[in-house]
């Protein structure tokens, strides 16, 4: 059988077109064929952007973007004023949501290039313009005109009548960032609330930059004679230099070298001083985190909130600290017996092999492997020749084709259009609409000073365009001293589509996908081999950029992902429900060379022997969101706050492992600047998505109704109540309120079949 019928066979089977098979072949051959050099010919600007050929150009098209943000600032405020036109005052929030956009077009782009462009020039580039539009952004947060035409516009009544619901919320969207940037306060208090975002934006550059780029400390002699029984072959392959002598190892706090040595070295010694050098010990990290957590409680004590915690939760689905550690509470207590029964039997296996109990943190990873090694069938079959990148893509545009009528068609990025030229693009293209509907763009290869997690970026967002009115914007907005020559065309060369269906024009949605997948070789005809690691990655990251995609709001605000951040992760989360079910590996998991299905009994196996983990994975995630809650608690403004003491107690309160003194551990986890309070969210829809699962789609994974029912709640991004949308899914009206008691009822729905 040819490689690519026994695929297409089961796609045309589960019914997928004919036409849309052909795309995926294509799709398929590319994306299992090594890289392309870069496109020949006169080069566009990044994204096919004409303002982005060079890395200095960054900072000019961040300037011009802010003097038409100005502008439109102008003619915004003038609302405020009695004598302005009603017809501005309806437009407030058409206008405020194309400011927000303005800057997020150029912010969100500068986001994905200073962590994903391989150049330094264009990184440094791309973070100064990041930097110089947030610290605009962080003015207009406290910009009294525009808050008092937004409260004109909400307090008219027969203007407000005339917004629609989507309209509504982006309306309450603002006015909560408003009151929360403490637009109230004095002119001096709202003069240091700008000071301290800046400084938090700082801080948490810095953090995440300690972790990804590497740290100031000196590098450690590892001494090898602790080594004995580890395979060190691998260390000397990919050393690099890093041997200093026979006797010793140069390493880094949280190096893969002593990645490596944790989770294989049968010398305790080994693991406690791997452990040791890299999650003890390190002031530089946590000088910066314990300054950022004193930052935003200061930050929240100014708005009048008791903690950032208060202050981050007001426009979440828990609405307060108290519900999302009640939440915590329950899931804690349900999971912690399975988590216990775990760490007995790793504490059975350290005691054969070494005499000595109880399991100690640095015991963890070595003895979860030597489990694994325990329960792994005695002749396992490698799952990876089943799992090529084209299969999986292809798979995954056919799932998404037999759900949501939409399906992937590979594109040719132009020259320039890419930051390198393994970048894959990929069309979205909507059967009911009957065109492309988004980008996404594929950066999936490890390479050095790549960040090494997978993430999501949005560059640009869905959002209504032909209202705008930008002659206007001169008009209503220009002081006398303004140059009446600015080019008033758009700064990214957005062109409006149309849709079938639907009203207007529309700026298509650009999303870069980012994981750290091993580059292809020689090896395999060229194709790029996933372990089942990665494909899971791959359906979670791809949750998330197909609620992009089908995020078709009118309003930049609540497109797609732009939703409650505690409702964000479900897509993704979703989708990793879907990744092994056998009716969707039948269309995913596919031989790169033969074709053939990959018999689900042997991933069957491998399920089986990793879900015996899964209590332990989940009781430090819970670990880990009270751990984030506490430090953005009141806690942070005590004088005396030590995030190491903090950690200490929690372990002792709730940890499986006796604690260990001295610990800078935290000092690894950058989730506490991203999710700063929210980091719940992982788990909150974790339950979600279980429950989703298995009333809408577990009976029939691949229907197209039960597609349809979810899409609805994908289309609205954060446009309506998650609550009430989340209700309505699962026809569940006691969640409807969205209260203390909706948050217990999923608490008590618990983490789906790892919680049992």
């Amino acid at each position: 059988m040819a490689r690519s019928d026994a695929a297409a066979t089961a796609a045309l089977q589960a019914g997928v077109a004919p036409q849309i098979e052909r795309d995926h072949t294509i799709l398929r051959e590319i994306l299992d064929a090594p890289p392309k050099p870069t496109a020949s010919g006169t080069p566009t600007g990044l994204f096919q952007i004409d303002h982005l050929r060079e890395p200095q150009d960054f900072l000019r098209l961040a300037e011009r973007t802010l003097i038409r943000c100005q502008l439109l600032v102008e003619r915004i405020a003038r609302v405020a004023s009695p004598d302005a036109e009603m017809a501005e005052v309806v437009r407030v929030v058409q206008n405020l949501d194309r400011l927000s956009d303005m800057l997020c077009g150029v912010i969100d782009m500068a986001e994905l290039v200073r962590h994903a462009h391989p150049e330094p020039v264009w990184s440094e580039a791309a973070n100064g313009a990041y930097e110089y539009l947030c610290n605009y952004m962080n003015v207009l947060n406290t910009h009294t005109g525009l808050y008092e035409a937004l409260r004109r516009a909400m307090k008219d009544e027969s203007v407000w009548r005339q917004l629609s619901e989507e309209a509504q919320a982006v309306a309450l969207i603002f006015l909560r960032d408003f009151e929360k940037s403490g637009i109230h306060l004095p002119p001096q208090e709202r003069d240091r609330f700008v000071q301290l975002s800046d400084e938090i934006m700082v801080l948490g550059h810095t953090f995440l930059q300690n972790m990804s780029h590497g740290t100031d400390e000196a590098p450690t002699q590892f001494p090898m004679e602790l080594l004995e029984g580890l395979d060190t072959s691998v260390l000397k392959t990919h050393s690099q230099g890093f041997f200093h002598r026979a006797s010793s190892l140069t390493v880094v706090p949280g190096s893969w070298e002593l990645h490596y040595i944790s989770k294989h070295a049968p010398d305790v010694r080994a693991r406690r001083l791997a452990y040791e050098i890299s999650y003890t010990g390190r002031t530089t990290p946590i000088e910066v985190l314990e300054r950022l957590l004193r930052t935003r409680y200061e930050l929240a004590k100014l708005t009048g909130k008791r903690s950032f915690a208060d202050m981050a939760l007001v426009d979440k689905m828990a609405g307060s600290p108290e519900h999302a550690e009640g939440f915590l509470r329950l899931v804690a207590d349900a999971q912690r017996p399975a988590a216990e029964r775990m760490v007995g039997e790793l504490s059975k296996l350290k005691q054969q092999a070494e005499g000595t109990a109880p399991l100690e943190v640095w015991d963890r990873e070595y003895y979860a492997d030597q489990y694994l090694q325990l329960h792994r069938p005695v002749r396992p079959m490698p799952l990876s020749p089943y799992l090529s990148l084209g299969s999986v893509f292809t798979g995954l545009s056919r799932l998404f084709y037999l759900l949501y009528g939409i399906h992937f068609r590979a594109a040719e990025p132009q020259p320039g259009e890419v930051w390198r030229s393994d970048v894959v693009k990929l069309d979205v293209v909507d059967e009911t609409e009957g065109g492309v509907i988004g980008t996404i763009y594929c950066d999936l290869f490890s390479r050095p000073g790549k960040p090494p997690s997978a993430a999501h970026y949005t560059v640009r967002c869905s959002r209504r365009i032909d209202w705008d009115d930008t002659q206007r914007d001169v008009t209503l907005g220009a002081r006398p001293d303004f140059p009446r020559d600015v080019d008033m065309s758009h700064l990214l060369g957005v062109q409006g589509t149309t849709g079938r269906g639907r009203e207007g024009q529309f700026q298509l949605p650009i999303v870069v996908l980012m994981t750290d997948f091993a580059a292809p070789t020689m090896g395999h005809d060229g194709a790029s081999l996933l372990r089942w690691h990665d494909v899971e990655t791959l359906f979670h990251e791809m949750g998330h950029a197909i609620h992009s995609m089908i995020g078709r709001t009118e309003y930049h605000n609540v497109s797609g992902t732009r939703c409650a951040t505690d409702f964000v992760e479900l897509p993704s989360i979703l989708m990793e429900h879907f990744v092994s079910d056998p009716r969707i590996v039948q269309l995913t998991a596919h031989h790169y060379k033969s074709g053939a299905a990959l018999p689900y009994q042997h991933l069957q196996a491998h399920l089986e022997t990793q879900r015996h983990l899964d209590a332990l994975d989940a009781h430090q995630q819970i670990m880990l969101a009270t751990m984030d809650q506490r430090y953005h608690s009141a806690r942070a403004g005590d004088p005396s706050f030590s995030t190491s003491l903090e950690l200490e107690l929690l372990q002792r309160q709730m940890g499986l492992f006796p604690p260990v003194p001295n610990s800078t551990w935290q000092g690894q986890f950058g989730h506490l600047f991203g999710y700063g309070a929210t980091y719940y969210s992982y788990l909150f829809d974790r339950a979600i998505a279980a429950r989703v699962w298995q009333k809408v789609f577990s009976a029939e994974p691949l229907s197209r109704e039960a597609g349809e029912q979810f899409k609805q709640v994908l289309r609205r991004g954060g446009g309506k109540d998650p609550w009430t949308m989340l209700s309505r899914l699962l026809n569940d009206e006691q969640i409807a309120p969205g209260d203390a008691q909706a948050m217990e009822t999923i608490g008590r729905w618990g983490l789906g079949e790892e919680a049992e």
